[in-house]
């Protein structure tokens, strides 16, 4: 067994023409930190996760019909392109699934996070590529 290393980034990786790449340009998150900046604190409590990033890992368990929070965990651990998507270096850790799951549990019916659930997705017509180039 002949090992070799390599200097390789998550964007190397990524391929040019992926379906998430073209998301990430056309999709502006920016909003969600104004919509949840209420629900953080400044001076107390562990270290947040980026509320774009949970929107993210919702919205990936959406596009992609997986339907539990565990499922898109482990499907993020092992899929470059998703975990390129939420934002994470390749040896960085992923949200965890109970954390993700709490989070939405614990937020009143009409905020942002409360409101995605896993779903099968409906995207509006010409945003997904045809099946098999996703």
């Amino acid at each position: 067994m002949q090992l070799a290393m390599h200097m390789v980034t998550i964007e190397d990786l990524m391929p040019q023409e992926h379906f998430l790449r073209k998301l990430e340009t056309a999709l502006d998150l920016s909003f969600v930190y104004e919509e949840t900046a209420p629900l953080y604190s400044k001076k107390y409590g562990c270290p947040t996760i980026n509320p774009v990033i949970i929107v993210k890992y919702l919205l990936v368990g959406f596009l992609y019909g997986i339907p539990s929070e565990r499922q898109i965990e482990r499907r993020i651990q092992t899929d470059i392109a998703l975990r390129w998507y939420l934002g994470p270096d390749l040896f960085d850790r992923v949200p965890d699934h109970s954390t993700v799951s709490q989070l939405r549990r614990r937020q009143p019916p009409g905020l942002l996070f409360a409101q995605m659930q896993p779903l099968r997705p409906h995207p509006p017509s010409g945003l997904l590529p045809s099946k098999g180039t996703v």
